[in-house]
């Protein structure tokens, strides 16, 4: 029970589901108006309080996912039959996993409902760390296991090739959680080389967040992150939208509008944090203009938002809900030259190539982790306005 459905799917990942977790938990801690919305928080504990039943009690790893076989037809989840499996334990589910809980508990125990709650997350959370260290070569390979076991698994895989990424978060909110100096020394040991903006795939950037937030960051930690917000800064530079996002092709992928438009504008907020620097805050405003309709296709990618927003996203839920259009507030992929859906789009340009057709999962999918950055971007968006 509990738990998010990951996207257009009826599944649940852990290492989805904990990175999401993570950063809307990061900007409770890093914007006090996130405090303001309990509601958010109670939330976040549906899927926390699903994602503990994930870890093996008896020696603390964690499972990847929670998954039928193939995705389901569109149909209502209660309509749904298959089998569900608990598939393999892995590394990087372990040690997201690890990080999310241990981040919970350090906001969770000052709230007297959940104190007892946060208690047990510590307790998983350690756990957790303790299986990564004795499985640091645990990564999940669904090929492979396919050809192990039946019944072949064909959902997301959410698989990785390196968890030194995870390590570091991990162990970043471990030490902020316990005060643990020996989880600080890990942390250092697995410090990222450069500051990177996060994804489900490499959550340095969460690790070096939460420890800005609570003035732990290392200044080899500040200096990266001012560098890669200087470099985002500088791709702005006669930008037919102003904004630092969308000025090369390489900016348009599966998932662009959250892993690099939302997420790219999320650290160039950290960023002025330290340092002060309008421009990042600034063109974090330009990426979110982007979103909201000044692009070139003119849509508002945020269903229910504006006179031009996505009207069939590919979306079980709202495509089942005999409620005519979307459910509000949901931000599609955006445009995806690489169109692996196989759909007719309107446009071969990059910045164009999208479609608002259900079938059009390469970049008109919803998922938690994209919409859990449009939430930490708006509310610090709002939360940072009286500085305009």
């Amino acid at each position: 029970a509990g738990g998010w459905y990951d996207a257009g799917d009826y599944n649940k990942y852990i290492v989805n589901a904990s990175y999401t977790t993570g950063l809307i938990l990061a900007g409770y801690e890093q914007y006090p108006g996130y405090a303001l919305n309990r509601r958010l928080l109670d939330e976040v504990m549906y899927n926390l309080q699903w994602s503990l039943t994930m870890q093996d009690p008896a020696d603390g790893g964690v499972y990847h996912k929670l998954t039928t076989p193939e995705f389901e037809a569109f149909i209502k989840p209660g309509a749904c039959k298959k089998p569900r499996y608990v598939v393999q334990k892995s590394v990087t589910a372990t040690l997201d996993f690890a990080a999310s809980m241990a981040q919970a508990a350090r906001i969770y125990r000052d709230i007297e409902d959940h104190s007892s709650t946060a208690a047990v997350m510590v307790k998983a959370a350690e756990a957790a760390f303790c299986w990564a260290l004795e499985h640091p070569d645990a990564l999940y390979n669904q090929f492979r296991m396919n050809e192990q076991f039946t019944p072949a698994i064909q959902t997301g895989a959410y698989g990785d090739l390196s968890a030194k990424d995870d390590f570091f978060w991990a162990s970043c909110e471990l030490y902020l959680t316990t005060g643990n100096e020996a989880y600080l020394d890990k942390a250092l040991e697995y410090a990222p080389e450069k500051f990177t903006a996060p994804t489900w795939r490499d959550v340095y950037g969460l690790g070096v967040f939460a420890l800005l937030t609570h003035n732990k960051a290392t200044p080899a930690m500040k200096e990266q992150l001012i560098a890669f917000c200087d470099s985002v800064v500088s791709l702005a530079g006669g930008a037919p939208f102003a904004s630092s996002y969308g000025n090369s092709a390489r900016d348009f992928y599966w998932g662009c509008l959250s892993e690099s438009c939302c997420s790219n504008a999320i650290s160039l907020l950290y960023g002025f944090s330290q340092t002060g620097n309008r421009d990042y805050l600034m063109q974090a405003y330009h990426n979110m203009d982007y979103l909201l309709g000044r692009n070139p296709t003119g849509y508002c990618y945020v269903t229910g938002t504006g006179s031009k927003s996505p009207q069939n996203p590919h979306h079980r839920l709202a495509a089942t809900d005999d409620i005519p259009g979307p459910l509000p507030g949901f931000l599609v992929g955006g445009p995806n030259p690489a169109r692996q859906d196989g759909c007719a789009y309107p446009s071969d340009l990059p910045d164009e190539c999208y479609l608002d057709e259900v079938e059009a999962y390469a970049s008109n999918e919803i998922a938690i982790n994209w919409n859990a950055t449009l939430l930490h971007l708006a509310i610090a968006l709002e939360e940072l306005s009286q500085l305009l």
